[in-house]
This record gives structure tokens, sequence and C-alpha cells, in this order.
């Protein structure tokens, strides 16, 4: 710690701002720990009191520091934010710091930002503005009356947390611009000018290269992700290599040190190479938009040069620590932020398989690629189960192919650009090579992925689990750094963990907020998953967004049975989403008396092409526990009703366990229901999922006071054309004494059973 004294105090500051930011006892105790550790290391160098005494002053005002900036952030940010409400109508005063325009809306990130909101002012963080019309130049000050729009919470557990991401890039909230009462200011021309560049270089990619690749390139060269197919960057997510084309240390390096040595082989000194080279990197920082792989890799390289310019070593520890610290003193939310997280754990990956290269003595340079690979997995994985819940098996592999064709594909792609933006042809020609090895890229990544187990389901990590992953690393480490030769295997330990992570979950029925449609997750309790429904006719991408993320935050690897009450698109287009995904669905369960119309033989079809069986339940028929502890059983009897009318045939099934016991019948109406009294003897329900999203037309009082159902939840949108839920029918089920949630304001409701307990996730926040 004497050695690094800098680091060690970064480390402090940063721990001091995880403490505050995730409200862990276990991070303050590691503070403790730590400061005790550090109080030992300056008594054992020093041995005076006076030494010891000012160390632990240091180290806690570092700590404290950390603490007490998160915590001001934090409050400056509640002032405005706890006020604001969606649709309001507000003024904002900005400075534009950075630009997006395209054919639809231009966007505006403002900065130095202030707003008038119900007659009062205020200060505020970063500000996203859209406007409609109009193009204003970077540098100016715009004032902008508009309607606020907050940033959303996720509604469901895995979902995407809007607000929190956009937090950590500093912005406070979105404005859609009205009106622009005022625009002051000087325009920026040198900022101007580099986003012209900018510009001029994506025009070149479009020009010189199929969409698809141009994308890559715009991502890879100048930072802009938003011209990414989505298929292919899940493709490189799938693979684990979709950090090369994040703007990061290999781009850094190659433009800095290749200028750097290029002025001083001109008879510069260092103090004047490391100038010009500053300003150029900066200069790329800007006009790439200042991305967090890009901060840090420009605030460790500025350090770089700032050793070579004192004449001193360069530790790439401390200059790794300082810079993770200089960017959480800026934004202590960046410690909620995957980019920051992914970022400085490669490098402390790279560091790790550097020590462990230099400890062993290593000199094989195929030895030394696989374990650089290796470490950084190691290192990143509990990032990627957190935000991503599953990884890549094969990544160390297709990295090894991948990583030394980065640097090519760099030089090519920003030469290529840029002389495409004078001779288009000439850019084809230095472009070209840039297609052929993405190309290649994509069949490594399709032949990896086909592969068996290829990608792993994890859930997500809990803290306790991330922390139990890194000590056991560091355990493993100190124990063989006392070896000649330290063993490979026990570094494998953390990796055989993450197989057998996911536990047997409990009995727990999931509603999910879908807005308006179904989906419902049941754990049975004793491994079995069910799914019933799936869809939405108010949410794009239900499947991918939604439910999918959903099941892997939980671990989830496979659905033993899916059961689809009928086809209106509301109720399975999710699910056909899932199954083009190839996520594993054991078994397809539908009632006999499901209608064989266009969008049943588009599900089979799609079902039979993913090779996923299809059960058919009829009158009285039931899925049963090996086990017999609990059984869905099929009410369905398909009388009094058209035989092309989806809603009215929709399967009905009844769930019993000895802890919970639950009714779930589609879109059936009230004659369906009355049906289905007289053809059975229902018991009394503990949860009753409300038929058709709440309808008047269903939900009938004489289902209602036979079932009487403790909890009732209705899955609709907040806003939809059907008025969902009905009056009349919330009135019904009040009268049977029911406790009523709705996704629509509580989000995924969660249900378990012995004690019966219920909460919205929303209650949570």
């Amino acid at each position: 710690m004497n050695r690094r004294k800098l680091c060690s105090l970064s480390v402090a500051f940063l721990l001091g701002t995880a403490a505050a930011e995730y409200h862990r006892i276990l991070l303050w105790c590691v503070l403790i720990f730590y400061g005790l550790v550090w109080t030992y290391s300056v008594k054992t160098a020093y041995k005076k009191a006076a030494a010891v005494l000012f160390g632990a002053v240091v180290f806690a005002a570092a700590a404290f520091g950390g603490v007490y900036n998160s915590y001001y952030q934090k409050a400056f940010r509640n002032t405005y934010e706890s006020v604001l409400e969606d649709g309001e109508k507000c003024l904002i005063q900005g400075e534009i710091y950075q630009k997006e325009i395209n054919d639809k809306t231009n966007l505006y990130y403002l900065k130095n930002c202030s707003m008038q909101y119900h007659q009062k002012n205020y200060f505020c963080n970063q500000i996203l503005a859209s406007l409609n019309e109009g193009e204003y130049a970077i540098g100016e000050i715009l004032c902008i009356q508009g309607n606020i729009h907050t940033f959303a919470l996720p509604t469901n557990e895995g979902g995407y947390h809007e607000r929190e991401y956009y937090q950590s890039l500093g912005i406070g909230f979105k404005v859609a611009g009205k009106r622009i009462v005022g625009v002051s200011g000087k325009k920026s021309v040198f900022q101007e000018g580099l986003y012209q560049i900018r510009e001029n270089m994506k025009e070149s990619y479009r020009k010189s290269m199929s969409e698809s690749d141009a994308g890559v390139l715009m991502a890879m060269v100048l930072g802009d992700k938003s011209f990414m197919n989505p298929e292919r960057k899940k493709l490189y997510q799938n693979a684990g290599i979709s950090h090369f084309y994040s703007i990061s240390g290999l781009h850094i390096s190659m433009i800095g040190m290749a200028l750097y040595h290029f002025i001083r082989k001109r008879g510069a000194g260092c103090f004047i190479s490391g100038g010009i080279v500053s300003a150029v990197i900066y200069w790329y920082g800007m006009m790439t938009g200042f991305g967090i792989s890009v901060r840090r890799a420009a605030g460790m390289f500025l350090l770089l040069l700032y050793a070579k310019s004192r004449g001193r070593s360069y530790d790439r520890i401390t200059a790794l620590t300082l810079t993770a610290a200089v960017l959480a003193l800026e934004n202590p939310m960046l410690l909620h932020n995957s980019g920051y997280l992914l970022s400085f754990g490669a490098v402390l990956g790279v560091l790790l398989a550097e020590w462990i290269i230099e400890h062993q003595e290593i000199k094989s340079n195929g030895k030394e690629a696989f374990l650089v690979s290796f470490c950084v997995q190691l290192t990143t994985i509990p990032v990627m189960c957190c935000f991503f819940y599953e990884i890549s098996v094969y990544a160390v592999f297709i990295n090894l192919l991948v990583v030394p064709c980065v640097g090519i594909l760099l030089g090519a792609g920003m030469i290529g650009g840029a002389a495409g933006c004078f001779l288009p042809f000439v850019g084809k020609i230095l472009l070209f090579p840039c297609s052929l090895i993405l190309l290649m890229f994509d069949i490594m990544c399709r032949s990896f992925l086909k592969l068996p187990c290829a990608l792993l389901i994890t859930g997500k990590m809990s803290f306790y689990g991330i922390f139990c992953w890194y000590v056991l690393i560091s355990f493993v480490l100190l124990a063989g750094r006392q070896k000649e030769k330290l063993p490979f295997l026990p570094l494998c330990l953390p990796f055989v963990c993450l197989v057998f992570m996911a536990e047997t979950p409990a009995l727990e029925l999931d509603i999910l907020d879908i807005g308006q449609g179904d989906a419902i997750y049941l754990s049975a309790g004793d491994g079995t998953s069910v799914f019933i429904d799936g869809g939405s006719s108010s949410m794009k991408k239900a499947g991918t967004y939604t439910i999918l993320p959903f099941l892997k935050s939980r671990g989830v690897r496979k659905i033993d049975y899916w059961f689809v009450s009928h086809c209106d698109a509301d109720h399975i287009n999710g699910l056909c989403e899932v199954l083009e995904a190839d996520y594993k669905v054991q078994n397809l369960v539908v009632s006999r008396y499901m209608p064989k119309d266009e969008a049943w033989e588009s599900l089979k079809n799609t079902a039979k092409a993913k090779k996923v069986p299809i059960l058919v339940m009829d009158k009285g028929d039931a899925v049963k526990s090996g086990r017999g502890g609990w059984s869905i059983k099929c009410l369905s009897t398909g009388k009094g009703c058209d035989a092309a009318d989806r809603n009215a045939n929709s399967l009905a099934l009844l769930f019993e366990s000895s802890k919970l016991c639950g009714f779930f019948a589609g879109d059936i109406g009230e004659e369906q229901e009355k049906e289905l009294l007289r053809a059975w003897n229902l018991p009394k329900v503990d949860v009753y999922k409300a038929s058709h999203h709440g309808s008047d037309y269903s939900n009938c009082s004489e289902l209602l006071k036979i079932i009487s159902p403790k909890i009732t939840v209705i899955s609709c949108s907040m806003k939809n054309s059907y008025g969902h839920p009905g009056r009349e029918a919330v009135s019904r089920i009040c009268e049977t004494g029911s406790r009523i949630y709705e996704t629509r304001y509580l989000g995924q409701i969660k249900i378990t059973g012995e004690p019966l307990e219920a909460e919205g996730l929303l209650m949570l926040k």
C-alpha cells in the first residue's frame, strides 16, 4: 500500500462512493477493514504515531469524500426530480454540448441547465431536449418551452432501468420542445467543425459499405451506436465480443502513441509532444461524444503522457484507480452503469493476466493471449450477470480469434472513412477489408453459438454472490502467490460455481406488467416452471424486452409448460418472439377447442420449426407434479360458444397446490363463466386473474361468489381503448372482499403462498 498511496486512497474514495450508492452494510465493513489494513501498513512503514494518525486522517478524508459526494449529488437531483410530473409544462435553458440530428427529430444535450417549473426556478443536471424542427449549433444557449418526460422505472424484474441509465450519464430528464423562446450564446466553431467531420465520416461509411457494416464502423470509430443492426448487435453480445466496437484504450493508444512517436522523431521534446497528443486525444473524445470507455482510456493515457514528460515510471494500477475515482467524483451514479463497470473491469482483468504471466514467467504468445482473454472474462462476468443475466461460454476462445483483427479493422476503418469523405472510390477500396473482417466475425460467432450450451443463463447475480466471486479469486491468487507455479484450475472455481448458481425457486406466481395483454409466470416450487400466455397489444417487442429479460433475470433456463389460452395477439405475440429467440420451451399446451384459424396455424408452425411439442388438453385433463404436489386442470368444456370465437374458447385453468390455488381463464365471457359453474364444483381460490383484463362482460357475480378470491389481479395498460378494467366488474370483485392489484399502477405483481402475500414491483421503489 505504501508503494501505491494514491492508488490506495483512490480505492478508499471508490469504496466510500459504493457504500453510499448501494446501501450495503457489507461495503461499509469492507471499507473499515481496508482502513485498518491501510493504517497497519503506515504503522509498519513509518513506526511513528504522528505518521499513523496523519495516514488515518487522510484515508478517512478520502472515504468520507466518496460518501459525501454521493449523498450531495443525490440531494441535488432530488430537489427537482421530486416535483417533476410527466406531461407538465416547463421552461428550460441550457447550453448545447452534443446533438443528434435525424429525419424524425433533433436531439440536443444541454448542460449548465436551469428550469422554471410551477413558477419556481431550479438548477438541474443535464437535460435531453427533442425538437421537431430547426437546427442549432453546439455552444448556443437555448431557452425552450415544452413538456416534461421523466425517465421510467422498470415495472418488471429484469426490465430496463431507464432512469438509472440516464442518471449515470448525468442527464436528469427529457423535454419535448414545443417552442423556442430564445437563442443566445455563441456557436462553438471548433466543436461544430468536429461534429461536421463526424457526420461526413458517417456518410462516407454509408456510401462505401452495406448498412449493417457501416453501423459497426460508426460505433467503433465514431462512438455512434444508433445505426447498429439490432440482430448483429445481439449476435456480438451473445458471442461475448460486443466490446470490440466500443471506443476504448485500443483506439486511444493507437492514435496517441502513433502521433506521439511521430512528433518525437521530428525532434520535439516530451513536454511538447505530450501536449500536442493530449489535445488531439481530447478533440477525438469530443468528436465521439466522450463516452465512458473513452474517458477511461483518455484519462489513463494522459497520465501515461504525464509520467513520460516528468521522466517517471507509469503505474497502470494507480492510473486505473485514479481515473475511476475522478469519474466517480464527477458522477457517482456511474457505479450503476454497465459500461463503466465493464470498461474498468476489463482493464483490471488485463492487469491480473500480466501479473500472473510475470509471476509464472510465461513466454508463449499463445498462452499469454489465452490468459488475458480468460482473466478479462473472470473479472467482468459478475457485471454481465447483473446487467444481461447470461454469459457466452465460449467467449474466451472467440476473443482469441477476434482481438488480433481489431487493430486492423480499426486502422482501416479510420483511414477508409476519412478518405471516403474526399474520394469515395478510394474509401470503398480501403473499407473493403473491413467488410471481410466483419463477415469473418459473423461466421465465427454463429459457428460458436451453434455449439452445445453456447449461452448460459445465470440470472441476476446477487450482491453477496458478486462479493464472494471476487473474494474467491483473491483467495486463490493469494494462496498461490507463495508457490512457484500458480495452479490454473483453482481460478476456474468461480465458473464452476456459476453453473450451479441457480437455486430451486419456491412457489411463486408473477403476473407481469405487459401493458394491454397477459403474461403469467408460475414457479411450482419443485423446480417446474410454468408460463400462461405472453403477449401485448400496447407494448412493442413484449417477448424480447419484457418476458425474456424477466425469465433470464430469474435464472429460468427453460419453461416446462407454456399454456396458451387463445391466439389473440395480446396473448401470444410475446410467446412467438420467445420461440424465435430459441429460448427452451419443453411443451406448448393448448385447448382442444382452440379455433383453428390463421393465428393458430402460425403459432403451430413456429412451434414445430423450433421442435417444441404441442400438448392438447380436453375437459378434465391435468398436468400434475410427479410427486403429486400440484396440478393444473383444464376446466374448458367447449359448450355454448361459437367454434370460431377465440375469447369464448379460451383455455380455463385451475392451479391447485397445498399452498396456493389460482384460477386463470384468459378472455372468456359471462356465458362461459356460468357454463364452468354448471360443469364443475369450483373451490374457493387464493388468486384470481381477472378474465378479459377486467371487462364488464366477464367476471360475473355468480362465479366470483363461488370462487371468492382473496387476491384479484387485473392485467391491463394505463391507457386502452377498451375501457379495461370496467367499473362494474371492479365493483363486483370488491363485493367479494378480494384485494385488487392492477399491473398498470403497480407493475409486476408477485404472489407467494403460506402466508399469502402480494406486492407490486413499483410498491418497492
